[in-house]
């Protein structure tokens, strides 16, 4: 299963429409679309570390990871003035700017985006923040240059999904993908503040004369954060679902192993009753066992020989050992 995380339902939507999610109807704190048989599920988490987070930890409750599984933040980022906005970014480093904490997930699996760093922030960073030559991070007394003239986009949930997830998964199963949505001209703190909430009220008919306006740019706002959405879907959908066929790859290869592992247990039983095992030759026997059939060693052959010189069942614990030693150099 892969597992899409995304602060508002406008980053969503297209994901949503592209894979025809269905909105599940049990209840959880934050909106979940899915579809089981194609093996994705999209959150809706909502701006914030915390509601990030908590979004993480209380579907991955209710949804146990397993191996395979795998997790994917997309949304929206800042950058600076010179990259194009409605470029992807896959994020090789995650940074916290209040801890100064840094994060690396494990880059395992191709994909056709651009690299960058991403700085998850606790506000929207304005076009003259990110204009500066420096940014400097602080915690106490330690102080963390950060060149701007570096590849680098701005969260606010990245640093905060990276640090719940890995409660649950591992560093190799999570994939961060961001789309350059603006260069700090704050649309995106008008985004948060007025599309997530969707609704304004006012007191007074000068109050209701200025909401109105405010309706309208935000109307404009989201209607530009969907243009930048659809336009890049063409390239994301793709790749997400790439991301699912690699998800149930693992799944079949894990289950196929565990299979084998079963059945190598048994086997391994059989044939170490024949050898009179003691607890560290049978440990070793199943090491052995599993080996050869992993690298498809047909060992069968061996095994009948001995039985038809009558060396197996073995008539003791020390002609057992012989007999595991010999198969050993043999194979």
């Amino acid at each position: 299963m892969l597992t899409i995380y995304c602060a508002l339902f406008v980053e969503a939507q297209e994901i949503i429409k592209t894979f025809q999610l269905k909105k599940e109807t049990e209840k959880h704190h934050f909106q979940v679309f899915s579809d089981v048989g194609k093996g994705i599920r999209l959150v809706i988490t909502g701006v914030g570390a915390i509601a990030a987070a908590t979004a993480v930890a209380e579907i991955s409750t209710c949804y146990p990871p397993g191996k395979a599984d795998l997790l994917c933040n997309f949304g929206s980022s800042a950058a600076v003035e010179g990259i194009p906005i409605g470029t992807v970014y896959f994020c090789n480093k995650l940074t916290e700017e209040n801890t100064v904490r840094t994060f690396y997930p494990d880059l395992c699996y191709r994909h056709p985006f651009g690299e960058a760093e991403l700085v998850s922030c606790g506000h929207v960073r304005t076009a003259e923040q990110l204009a500066g030559e420096h940014v400097a991070l602080s915690v106490g007394e330690c102080v963390q240059s950060i060149d701007c003239a570096e590849l680098r986009l701005y969260d606010m949930e990245a640093a905060a999904i990276y640090q719940a997830a890995n409660f649950y998964y591992g560093p190799h199963q999570m994939i961060f993908l961001k789309v350059v949505t603006d260069h700090g001209c704050m649309e995106n703190s008008e985004i948060i503040e007025n599309v997530a909430k969707d609704t304004i009220v006012g007191e007074s008919a000068v109050d209701e004369k200025q909401n109105r306006r405010s309706s309208t740019h935000t109307v404009n706002l989201r209607e530009r954060m969907e243009m930048r959405m659809q336009n890049v879907a063409m390239s994301v959908c793709p790749y997400i679902e790439t991301l699912c066929e690699i998800s149930h790859a693992q799944e079949r290869e894990y289950q196929d192993q565990a299979l084998l592992r079963r059945n190598t247990e048994e086997e391994a039983e059989r044939f170490g009753n024949e050898l009179h095992c003691s607890a560290v030759m049978g440990g070793e026997l199943r090491q052995l066992l599993f080996y050869w059939r992993l690298t498809g060693t047909d060992y069968e052959i061996f095994l009948e020989d001995y039985r038809r010189q009558g060396r197996l069942p073995a008539k003791d614990k020390r002609e057992g050992k012989r007999i595991l030693d010999e198969l050993k150099a043999r194979l």
